[in-house]
């Protein structure tokens, strides 16, 4: 009974919630190893105990989380096999609950009944749309300029000149005062592979990024990024250039800094891709004439400024502040 028990639960913590699995060193044989989630500030964890060993297994796992510097609530679920339960003096960071043979809980506080929780439906198509609708518009605009220089070019290669009078790059227009040519020429395309592989880096990283930051941050960071690789551009590179791939940087970029500096561990377990990803496309960058590196270069040091700017406020927001763990 007690295997069926613990198959449900596991079933509803990792593939149901996304919990992940862990071993430590139990006083339990059959229980040497914990499900955790990344919550604010650490993670909360869910180890399992019989009754009357609880204590005993509880000091195991702290021991476990000090050596290992993981900050965490626990989450204890006590199986009694039918003996009762006396009353126990509440405990700082932890959390227990109760089950009896029959598999049914009792005991529960908040947060052991939010752990416990069914979860709620997959959202449907439609929200899962309105979660990236800012990274879908600009992905919209960047079609709608692409088909109309290409309607005026008459070809899927955008000629020259309609990109010179729509907004590309252009240092000696620039100095002449057509400032916003640094940011207009990153809604502007060379040709069709070229708006198809910015557009789906575009929908990759920008669904995670606006979810991750939400949309205000989100535009913030796509719009400065663009700026900035378009004045890196500017500074040290005489060539035409257009694309969106300056802001894509920039995007990368935000990720990175979650990924650095975050608390989500998840994200941070991203980091040595999004590195490789970083290095690889800026040495292809490097390797080809046709290719603006030094835009590259702009709007990922623009996304790594703005988002780590982000970050420092909202940990300066949460300074100070204590709140109850929440999945």
């Amino acid at each position: 009974m007690v295997n069926r028990i613990l198959k449900d639960i596991m079933h509803l913590l990792i593939d149901e919630k996304g919990f992940f699995l862990e071993e430590f060193a139990s006083t339990e044989e059959d229980f040497s190893f914990y499900l955790y989630t990344p919550i604010r500030n650490g993670v909360l964890a869910v180890i399992f105990s019989s009754l009357g060993r609880e204590e005993d297994n509880l000091l195991a796992f702290r021991s476990h989380a000090k050596i290992h510097n993981i900050p965490a609530y626990v989450v204890n679920i006590v199986f009694t096999q039918g003996h009762g339960v006396l009353p126990k003096a509440p405990q700082a960071q932890y959390s227990e609950v109760y089950v009896n043979g029959e598999g049914e809980f009792f005991g529960h506080d908040d947060v052991t009944r939010s752990v416990l929780a069914k979860p709620l439906p997959k959202p449907r198509p439609r929200a899962a749309l309105k979660d990236m609708a800012l990274t879908l518009g600009i992905l919209a605009m960047n079609v709608a300029v692409y088909v109309y220089t290409a309607l005026k070019s008459q070809s899927l290669t955008i000629d020259l000149l309609v990109l010179l009078t729509t907004g590309a790059k252009i240092n000696e227009l620039i100095l002449r005062g057509q400032y916003w040519r640094l940011l207009t020429s990153a809604f502007l395309h060379a040709d069709f592979l070229h708006l198809l592989f910015n557009m789906y880096a575009l929908v990759v990283l920008g669904r995670f990024v606006e979810t991750a930051l939400g949309k205000g941050r989100f535009l913030g960071v796509y719009l400065f990024s663009a700026l900035t690789g378009g004045i890196m551009s500017f500074l040290f590179t005489p060539n035409v250039s257009v694309g969106a791939s300056g802001a894509i940087f920039g995007l990368l970029g935000a990720i990175f800094m979650m990924a650095l500096f975050g608390e989500n561990k998840t994200v941070r377990s991203l980091l040595p891709r999004v590195l490789a990803v970083m290095g690889l496309n800026l040495l292809l960058g490097m390797s080809s004439s046709g290719i603006d590196n030094f835009g590259h270069v702009g709007g990922l040091l623009g996304g790594i400024f703005l988002t780590g700017i982000f970050l420092l406020l909202a940990k300066i927001r949460r300074r100070g502040e204590e709140e109850p763990p929440q999945l």
